[in-house]
């Protein structure tokens, strides 16, 4: 189940400014401050999901959701005055369906691949696309069927390929060597138990190296970086090649990426070890957008530092 979503779903209570002639039926209330009260109960009900749709984008309501005075249609933020043009305009404030549409919560539908999470149901899309930790990738092998969390994808990666993932930690160069005969081999994140892959693949008389992060296909921002490269001992320059990029996210439902595809790292023969590709990988966490805006507009002094 995947719930649709448009560009306006995601209005916080401070951007709602009721227009002249809306009626607000909640009223005020003060902040008190209460002690820590015990979690209600809660319970399993089944109901028919359209009564938490709105009657006009037909997407899931969220707060604050509206109601038109003609025939009492149940209408979201974004299409309160569009309405107007079908019935008449919603102008009713619904606080109380607020409290109903902000509470119901229904179990992850990927509970199947290990997600135990109840998730509010206007906010099912948000969580399959980039929340969820159990969101099922598929195994990059030609013709494997299977399908499962990233945690299962190891499980399966290394009974029914033998292929055991190598653990590697964030902010530091690994060199590690991979044979050639294997198009693919995993890479884990030790802090976060992020899953990667390492693609090898022929491009003319070259190879071809990418790395992918193996999630759902969600967020379309990176969340991390890598440097890739490759050099034979000795003061040469001629004989290094390097790549720095963003690392794009895939679920693999087409399989790994095509040789070429997208950022690669090409690989003369002449710095191959016969069936080895000698690799050095660096993969860093991105900071995310929110923290990069937070920071302080007065740039603090820093030490210079040497990347590895």
């Amino acid at each position: 189940m995947e719930l649709g979503d448009h560009s306006c779903r995601n209005v916080t209570e401070a951007e709602v400014k009721l227009e002249e002639g809306e009626v607000m039926q909640d009223g005020g209330s003060a902040l008190v401050a209460v002690d820590a009260m015990p979690e209600p109960p809660q319970m399993d009900i089944r109901m028919d999901a359209a009564l938490l749709h709105c009657q006009t984008c037909l997407l899931p309501l969220r707060p604050p959701v509206f109601k038109c005075e003609a025939a009492g249609h149940i209408v979201c933020f974004c299409c309160r005055a569009g309405h107007g043009g079908i019935c008449s305009r919603a102008v009713t404030h619904c606080a109380e369906l607020d409290a109903v549409v902000a509470a119901a919560k229904v179990p992850c539908p990927y509970r199947a691949f290990g997600c135990d999470r109840y998730v509010v149901y206007h906010a099912v899309a948000d969580h399959q696309r980039g929340e969820c930790q159990c969101a099922p990738c598929s195994c990059p092998d030609s013709g494997c069927p299977f399908v499962g969390s990233r945690g299962m994808l190891l499980d399966h990666f290394a009974a029914a390929h033998s292929r055991l993932a190598v653990t590697v930690r964030y902010g530091r160069s690994w060199n590690l060597n991979f044979a050639l005969s294997q198009r693919w081999h995993v890479l884990v994140g030790e802090e976060d138990r992020s899953v990667f892959l390492v693609s090898l693949g022929a491009l003319g008389a070259a190879t071809a190296v990418s790395l992918v992060c193996v999630r759902a296909d969600a967020a379309p921002a990176p969340q991390f970086w890598c440097k890739l490269s490759v050099e034979l001992p000795g003061d040469d320059k001629d004989k290094l090649v390097l790549m720095t990029s963003t690392v794009g996210s895939s679920a693999l439902t087409g399989g790994m990426p095509a040789p070429g595809q997208g950022m690669f790292l090409a690989v003369p023969q002449e710095l191959l070890s016969g069936d080895v590709l000698p690799l050095s990988v660096r993969i860093d966490q991105l900071r995310p957008a929110s923290a990069a805006n937070n920071k302080s507009a007065t740039p603090r002094a820093r030490t210079p530092g040497r990347m590895q």
